[in-house]
């Protein structure tokens, strides 16, 4: 497993128009009146083609809420009877651990906050919210589905153990002493669209298909 530099996320942008595309397809077929619009099936496959495994490994917070949040959205796509790729949740999932493991290990959320970037950590805080949904979500379904493989327990077991991390975060940028440092007000705006999105929880939710 590779892993990106903070700044270089640009891999994850055909992951993103992938999940996209398959849910306003989705999303369509399930309309009763549905009919005359772009089906962008050569969209679709184009953009999954552009996804390559090992190019979503990463160690940047920000980029691994992105995966994890990616991660649900095909979950709820898969449970709900979308068209998404059964075997991207995994391969997402398997990228989330292996880099979330190299992101703690290195220490970064143990600095003082004058050497954190907070927007970039709460970005993983939403992301182990999308975690702590698809446990509920297993334990809630006493018969899983067949994406829910043995491989896919086993990481989302694993990436449970993080989800209070995630929490821990929240908790260290709604202090107010730790707003008061100059990481903090030089990056103000997305810092706190960040920490607000962090707390509701409905915008890790989708909409049901039909």
């Amino acid at each position: 497993m590779q892993f990106c530099l903070p700044d270089d996320l640009i891999s994850f942008i055909p992951l993103d128009a992938y999940i996209t595309n398959v849910q306003l397809r989705s999303t369509a077929a399930g309309l009763s009146r549905a009919g005359g619009g772009p089906e962008l099936k050569d969209e679709t496959r184009e953009v999954q083609a552009m996804i390559v495994a090992d190019d979503l490994g990463t160690a940047d917070p920000l980029g691994l809420g992105g995966l994890l949040i990616d991660a649900y959205r095909v979950e709820q796509l898969l449970r709900q009877g979308g068209m998404a790729d059964p075997h991207l949740l995994e391969t997402l999932l398997d990228a989330s651990l292996a880099g979330l493991q190299f992101y703690i290990a290195s220490g970064e959320l143990q600095l003082p906050a004058e050497h954190r970037l907070a927007f970039r950590e709460l970005g993983l805080a939403i992301g182990l919210h999308a975690v702590r949904l698809m446990g509920e979500a297993v334990k809630r379904d006493p018969i899983q589905p067949s994406f829910m493989t043995d491989a896919v327990h086993l990481r989302l077991r694993k990436l449970m153990q993080y989800v209070p991390i995630g929490e821990r975060i929240e908790s260290f940028w709604r202090t107010p002493e730790h707003r008061r440092s100059l990481t903090w007000s030089e990056h103000r705006d997305i810092n706190e669209v960040m920490l607000a999105t962090s707390l509701p929880k409905g915008f890790l939710v989708l909409p049901s298909l039909y």
